[in-house]
């Protein structure tokens, strides 16, 4: 019966792995098709706008899964409680899968500032801290690969 909860659990794991990949390599499109326009000029084309704009919400989206899902699974099959959105990071943090669970803190920051568009007045502070993050975020996918494969999930 432990058994049987155990293999559910790592398999809603692996659904959540290959949705965080599928992410990643979106985000990592994104992030490699917008480095010609860092730094930042004052004036944003329309266009370049439109790519900015991709980038953090492919941003939002794979950090969304990462501490939402994935996270939550790897805790889940290791039996952990599920506490806090901080008790959450640090567990990831011990396991080596993030280097600091404050800098996530900041990236969680980041996602709800550009899911509930709290910084439409500065927005070129927002799309730097995007590009800022990205590299962290898309490290984080190939971590916890090693990570799961270490712990044979």
């Amino acid at each position: 019966m432990e058994e049987d909860k155990r293999k559910i659990k790592a398999e809603h794991l692996r659904k959540q792995m290959k949705l965080a990949e599928k992410a990643s390599y979106i985000l990592n499109f994104s992030y490699n098709s917008t480095d010609y326009l860092f730094p930042l000029s004052e004036d944003i084309s329309d266009e370049d706008l439109v790519h900015l704009d991709a980038i953090t919400s492919r941003f939002a989206r794979l950090a969304d899964i990462l501490i939402q899902k994935v996270f939550r699974a790897i805790d889940a099959i290791e039996l952990t409680d599920e506490g806090t959105l901080i008790d959450r990071l640090n567990r990831a943090e011990q396991r080596g899968i993030i280097d600091s669970a404050e800098g996530w803190r900041n990236i969680r920051e980041l996602r709800n500032q550009i899911a509930h568009e709290y910084v439409l007045e500065d927005l070129h502070s927002l799309f730097e801290d995007v590009i800022q993050f990205t590299p962290l975020v898309l490290k984080c996918v190939d971590k916890i690969k090693i990570y799961l494969r270490n712990e044979n999930f």
